[in-house]
């Protein structure tokens, strides 16, 4: 008896570090998923700007057509504002395969949208991919003024319209782990994907002392769900995941910031 106890607890023994181990590799094997979707997605972005003579896909704008797998327009499934977010006009250059922008537990959730609620489903290709791009500082972003001339000629053209105004392409962040809220307003549970993030700064600081994990906007909506780090790509087309301390740099979102509390100022 003492013997059937003794090898029981060896097994119950080993049995967690098998459960531990596993969950480990598994938890690697999402971060690898992340890593390959970050990586099609700039592949997709750097055909966008070569198929538009080098200009950049706008972060986030207004009035540009967005359209369904099927040719009709975003609006006409939808409320207008998905299309002003870069997913459904990524789309084409993914060949709308969203498996790219949603990963993981991410894409199950879409595709049970798909399959039951396709109106939903058009909203949220545009609202909460795993991924979410630098709009103020590469393509620009209406809600921070990057279109609106008055601002622009006060401080002149102060993010990237081109491929060719990026000057430091190993630094630039372009796409990012996001999260946001399940309701507009910020409240609600937090949803492990969304189509933007914002920098540490624009022309006074945006996010909080500490990453809070409970709240998405504490950091623009990074996500450190890879053990505190974000996956990352890079205009140069580097891939890698960076702690939310190590992102906290302004040098790594606009490319006219030459220190790392950077911020806009005329």
């Amino acid at each position: 008896m003492v013997e059937l106890l003794v090898v029981i607890g060896i097994v119950l023994i080993l049995m967690g570090f098998v459960i531990t181990i596993g969950g480990k590799v598994s938890k690697q094997a999402r971060e690898v998923t992340e890593r390959n979707a970050a990586r099609q997605s700039l592949i997709a972005w750097t055909s966008y700007a070569l198929d538009h003579n080098g200009d950049l896909l706008p972060g986030y704008r207004s009035g540009l057509e967005a359209m369904t797998p099927d040719g009709e327009l975003i609006s006409s499934s939808t409320i207008g504002v998905a299309g002003n977010r870069y997913p459904w006009r990524l789309a084409p250059y993914l060949g709308y395969n969203f498996d790219v922008l949603y990963v993981n537990e991410q894409n199950e959730f879409l595709e049970e949208l798909r399959i039951n609620d396709y109106p939903s489903y058009v909203y949220t290709v545009a609202t909460f991919p795993s991924l979410g791009i630098n709009s103020t500082w590469l393509g620009g972003d209406e809600i921070d003024g990057c279109f609106n001339p008055a601002l622009t000629n006060l401080l002149g053209n102060f993010y990237c319209s081109s491929m060719s105004q990026i000057r430091n392409p190993q630094l630039m962040t372009v796409f990012a782990s996001a999260r946001g809220n399940s309701s507009p307003n910020g409240s609600g549970s937090t949803i492990e994907g969304y189509f933007k993030v914002a920098s540490p700064a624009f022309s006074s600081r945006r996010w909080e002392s500490e990453y809070d994990p409970n709240d998405s906007t504490s950091f623009g909506n990074i996500s450190g769900r890879w053990d505190g780090r974000s996956v990352i790509s890079r205009v140069d087309g580097s891939v890698d995941a960076l702690t939310t301390e190590e992102l906290d740099d302004m040098r790594l979102w606009a490319d006219r910031a030459d220190s790392k509390d950077w911020k806009l100022a005329p």
